[in-house]
């Protein structure tokens, strides 16, 4: 099996992360696919080694204990109602990864066991996550800054595999850089050459998941979103409209602004954008104009009250309202460097149901990837975790300085 090498480029950075290039405009979907999966086994022989027993302890650590058939039968569904690009993408990737005995723990990724590790925040309990925004008059830059949080578990290999990932699609599409693991094509944090950005979050599902028959991947979605539109509430308006396998948050920003999609479809008379004049579900509003943030309970009324009672929530928030209010009264407004002082605070011990820790210990829900991103100027600094020691001590690198598509 041969394809051009040049479709798929991977770099590793500082032994931190890798830097991944998608190229569309000189390669099918499908073409760039496997050249993907080509040039990810050609790098690490041991990935598909790695990615099998991550699969295997998610099923194991996951509340409803469905067994791998089940699982594939579900990707499958989620799979099969995606775009045709998509699709053809992951046909790509499997003739590489092609392996026809479905067996997690036996070293091999197989062809099915891709298509599982593709969709699993769909299919297997997500993880949890934090985000916050500060803008307009609020920001030092003028612009939009971003703080996100992506917390998940602590397994092993995976802090191997950071990826920073450019799309470039041409013509057909929008380019966008992803922030996750590599091998996943859909995005969990994401931004666009619109200086448009989505992170998802969990919020506590109180029905479980809903059929994956019929239904859409919501980070699929989050892909589509980000390449094809070129506003906040186009973004949030897709997304809403789709029907989901549960419900979650999903953080969004614009040069200017910032919203949080709270996805309740257990409630979808109630879900929609908050922003940070929005009426909350206890009658209040925000305290801090231009701000925003977002943790894994949705806050708007009529939405799921998973709020009270949940203490890593109800301390996160605390301590994102304690630091914004102190910042905002020491200097009146909030740069990058003081949105990732936010993101990295670790309170006394790393964990968040004690001590309202927003970087989160080994010893909690710990902290994979946290990032700062400037949406006007695109600059982005990033820590790729987990980070060890009670409190943990995050280290950011910089990852881009300016603007990383062409122009």
């Amino acid at each position: 099996m041969s394809t051009n090498a040049s479709l798929a480029t991977i770099e590793r950075v500082d032994d931190l992360y890798y830097k991944t290039v998608l190229d569309f405009e000189s390669g099918s979907h499908f073409e760039v696919g496997q050249a993907y999966a080509q040039e990810i086994l050609s790098i690490m022989p041991t990935y598909g080694a790695t990615i099998d027993n991550f699969l295997l302890l998610s099923v194991e650590s996951a509340p409803d204990h469905k067994d791998l058939s089940a699982l594939v039968a579900e990707a499958k569904n989620l799979v099969a109602d995606m775009p045709q690009a998509y699709q053809d993408e992951l046909r790509g990737m499997t003739t590489v990864f092609n392996s026809p005995v479905d067996k997690l723990g036996d070293g091999i990724l197989s062809s099915d066991e891709l298509l599982l590790f593709e969709v699993v925040h769909d299919v297997i309990d997500p993880g949890s996550c934090s985000a916050t925004a500060v803008f307009g008059q609020a920001s030092a830059t003028g612009s939009t800054i971003v703080g996100r949080n992506l917390d998940w578990y602590d397994m092993p290999g995976i802090s191997e595999l950071h990826n920073i990932q450019l799309y470039r699609n041409g013509d057909a599409a929008y380019d966008i850089v992803s922030i996750g693991i590599l091998g996943q094509i859909f995005p969990l944090s994401v931004f666009s050459e619109n200086h448009l950005s989505g992170a998802v979050l969990d919020s506590d599902m109180q029905s479980g998941y809903y059929t994956t028959v019929g239904a859409d991947s919501y980070i699929a979605d989050l892909r589509y979103a980000f390449e094809h539109a070129d506003t906040l509430d186009s973004v949030g308006y897709y997304l809403a409209t789709r029907q989901n396998t549960h419900s979650y948050i999903a953080f969004l920003a614009d040069e200017n602004s910032a919203a949080v999609l709270e996805n309740d479809i257990e409630h979808p008379e109630a879900k929609g954008l908050r922003y940070d004049d929005s009426i909350l579900r206890d009658g209040s509003t925000w305290a801090f104009p231009d701000t925003l943030v977002a943790v894994n309970s949705f806050m708007l009324p009529g939405t799921t009250d998973n709020f009270p009672g949940a203490a890593s929530n109800e301390k996160r928030y605390e301590s994102y309202t304690t630091l914004i209010a102190s910042k905002l009264e020491s200097s009146g407004t909030l740069g990058l460097q003081d949105v990732q002082d936010i993101i990295s605070y670790t309170g006394t011990d790393g964990i968040a149901k004690s001590s309202g820790a927003i970087y989160r210990s080994i010893d909690d829900y710990p902290t994979y990837q946290s990032y700062a991103l400037d949406m006007g100027s695109l600059e982005l600094v990033a820590c790729f975790g987990p980070t060890s020691g009670n409190p943990p001590y995050p280290q950011y690198v910089q990852v881009f300085a300016s603007n990383p598509f062409p122009s």
